[in-house]
């Protein structure tokens, strides 16, 4: 792979390996909490707990491409369990910009990386379709994003980003094509 693309694949951040103890600490609490007569809490404690560990670990051993950045153009990963079928490559000559954004302030943002497409461009794999879904989308994000980037954004999670390696390795490829940072 030549040194100036950039791919980053799924696994565990520090964030992650921070939340990990944690939810073992939900599932514990939650069966003592079943074991103690208060079942509902108890058996949401351990889904809960479970559920995150399960995503994190298929997440880790996955090693699914997360974002690549290659000559080719740009390919937005999906986290497991969502299948490897609605990983989008998003060829150079469909790209019109590139936009880093969050949803949300402080520990609890979560942000993504999205791709600004030509009009009339196919639909993405992976992407919010329904009208529905797509409303509910722009019901939470930022008022100044498009609904198609947002519908065609990943969140990064379970994978860190490097702005300052991810933009050069776009400037590489497409030295024209803005990159748009909003976080």
């Amino acid at each position: 792979m030549p040194d100036h693309d950039y791919v980053v694949r799924f696994g565990w951040t520090p964030r992650h390996l921070i939340l990990f103890p944690a939810c073992i600490l939900f599932v514990v609490v939650g069966a003592v909490m079943v074991r103690d007569g208060q079942t509902v809490a108890g058996v949401l404690g351990c889904v809960m707990g479970c559920m995150y560990i399960v995503v994190s670990v298929w997440a880790w051993l996955s090693r699914r491409v997360a974002l690549a950045v290659t000559a080719d153009g740009i390919t937005l990963g999906q986290l497991p369990p969502w299948p490897a079928s609605h990983t989008a490559r998003v060829s150079w000559t469909d790209i019109e910009g590139v936009v880093l954004w969050q949803q949300g302030r402080w520990w609890r943002a979560v942000r993504y990386v999205g791709v600004l497409r030509r009009p009339g461009a196919p639909p993405l794999p992976g992407s919010a379709r329904s009208p529905a879904l797509r409303a509910l989308n722009m019901a939470v994000v930022p008022a100044n994003l498009p609904e198609d980037l947002v519908a065609d954004s990943r969140p990064i999670s379970f994978w860190r980003l490097d702005k300052a390696r991810f933009t050069a390795a776009v400037q590489q490829f497409r030295p024209d094509l803005p990159v748009v940072d909003h976080t």
